[in-house]
């Protein structure tokens, strides 16, 4: 009796924590992941809502289990009121077991009062259909109530928002100014609510990434942009798509909008575009 009960905690304290017997539901699903060495942070897609789950603690799940997703929701639905209706969730562990906190840390979002294209409109997430993956933050989608496909970007978790932000004021800008070498802006994404807004729809084109051969136009392009007062600061030759109105402009997240651009700072930029241009190494591919 007492060897049973000697091996069976020497085989305690060496094995992982036991599977679940709950099963995880088609309703639900680990939408974005942010892991760090004690802390875990999950974009969870739960019915028809997106929620966010702050996990606290190494030990609650497994390492080998954080990130997948129907792993990851097995053990989640274990915590303490995760039925209930909520929109943040702090886990870590108590003195009695898991323990569970509702709206400890409020859920991310664009400073609103800084949004100001006057014709964009608000879009639901919820009323977007996934079509494709292009990254992490980018995918084309469809509106419930059009054909037309765009392209969304989000940000995630907090972290991202300010990237996000700063994007979003240079489309303010070139939509001020009918610039008409980037994707026309389409309008914003939110979850749930308003104040929750975490992403932006823009026009898809179409288009091959420059090389050599493209140099000219690509440099006609940014001093188009450097005219308008706008720097772009990430100019690697994943950032262009050429097509038949020229060399089109993306990703603004690097970007700076000055009243007069430097010409000191015009003229590096431009002269950074032939090494980018020749660049095989793939970095910037979306």
């Amino acid at each position: 009796m007492s060897s049973s009960t000697s091996d069976s905690s020497d085989t305690d304290s060496t094995s992982p924590p036991p599977q679940p017997i709950l099963t995880a539901c088609q309703d639900e699903q680990v939408l974005s992941l942010d892991l760090e060495e004690n802390d875990f942070l999950y974009r969870v897609r739960k019915k028809n809502r997106v929620v966010y789950v702050w996990v606290l603690g190494e030990g609650i799940i497994p390492p080998d289990y954080r990130t997948d997703s129907y792993r990851i929701l097995l053990y989640l639905r274990r915590v303490p009121r995760w039925e209930e209706e909520w929109t943040t969730l702090t886990v870590r562990n108590g003195t009695h077991g898991l323990e569970s906190t509702l709206e400890e840390f409020k859920p991310h979002g664009l400073n609103l009062a800084k949004l100001d294209i006057s014709t964009a409109k608000f879009y639901n997430l919820s009323s977007l259909t996934k079509v494709s993956r292009i990254g992490d933050r980018l995918s084309c989608v469809r509106a419930d109530d059009n054909n037309e496909i765009w392209v969304m970007k989000i940000a995630r978790f907090k972290h991202e928002v300010r990237y996000l932000q700063q994007e979003v004021s240079i489309y303010s800008i070139l939509s001020s100014a009918g610039f008409q070498l980037a994707p026309r802006f389409i309008g914003y994404v939110y979850e749930g609510t308003k104040d929750r807004t975490i992403g932006f729809l823009m026009e898809m084109i179409s288009g091959y990434p420059p090389d050599i051969r493209d140099l000219e136009e690509c440099r006609s392009s940014i001093r188009l942009l450097h005219a308008i007062g706008i720097l772009h600061g990430d100019i690697n030759k994943y950032n262009f798509l050429i097509n038949e109105k020229g060399a089109q402009i993306l990703d603004f997240e690097a970007s700076v909008a000055l009243e007069t651009v430097d010409p000191t700072a015009s003229q590096k930029e431009l002269d950074g575009l032939e090494a980018k241009l020749r660049d095989k190494s793939g970095v910037g591919r979306k």
